[in-house]
């Protein structure tokens, strides 16, 4: 009930604010009225193409692409 009173009342006082002082906008003047600031011509920016250099290499690599591993045994066997 309070919050009803409160806002009732806040939305009375803004009504009452909104007529005592109105804003200051003009319909007459829109965009087509020719008062809009004027900006000058705009024009995209050339860009050159974009150059990645070469991606990839002719020849396959002789070198392994993975080192050789050992069988991991755990130092420690369960029930011992």
């Amino acid at each position: 009930m309070l919050g009803t009173v409160v806002g009732g009342g806040a939305i009375a006082v803004l009504g009452l604010f909104g007529l005592t002082h109105p804003a200051p906008i003009s319909l007459t003047h829109t965009a087509d009225s020719g008062d809009e600031t004027k900006f000058p011509p705009y024009s995209s920016p050339a860009v050159a193409g974009m150059n990645i250099g070469p991606t990839t290499t002719a020849q396959p690599s002789d070198e392994p692409t993975a080192l050789a591993t050992t069988k991991a045994v755990p130092a420690i066997k369960a029930g011992s």
